[in-house]
């Protein structure tokens, strides 16, 4: 957020205080006409709802970032986990590429199974994770899940 983000409310609040405390001045030393004190107390209402709808803003990013930064750092770590979990299969794959017999190809199977197993775990700890924060959007992501993987039983 720029300088003038976090200024331009605080700039408008002192503007409104000192409207106010010049009106307040002005009527103890004179009457102040209809016009004159619409104007004053307009303005100082203008600058003080939109310096506070700024703060509102401001205040609310603030603690929204603070509620999701640690779901993020969780996101972060399953997303290095299924990334490193990924260069696995990648590794086992260019080792299979050299086939050396049909007992070979069962253990690069398996292992690949175990990281395939291992990978969908990690998934489903980062569905866990987000449940906290959208718990709605999870619950179908999962049903979007079972049903493809119902469709694929039934396919395969």
């Amino acid at each position: 957020m720029g300088k003038l983000e976090r200024w331009f409310p605080l700039l408008l609040l002192l503007m409104s205080f000192a409207v106010s405390a010049f009106a307040v001045y002005i009527a103890t030393q004179r009457t102040l006409t209809n016009l004159e004190g619409a104007f004053l107390q307009g303005f100082a209402l203008v600058a003080g709802l939109v310096s506070s709808f700024i703060f509102g803003r401001q205040s609310a990013t603030d603690a929204a970032r603070d509620i999701i930064k640690p779901h993020a750092r969780s996101a972060f770590r399953r997303l290095m986990s299924l990334y490193e979990s990924l260069s696995r299969v990648g590794a086992e794959i260019e080792n299979a590429k050299t086939p050396k017999g049909i007992v070979d190809s069962e253990i690069v199977l398996a292992k690949l199974e175990a990281i395939v197993i291992e990978q969908l775990a990690t998934a489903d700890h980062a569905l866990e994770d987000w449940s906290d924060i959208v718990p709605e959007d999870v619950s179908e992501l999962r049903a979007k899940l079972e049903s493809r993987k119902q469709r694929g039983q039934r396919n395969g």
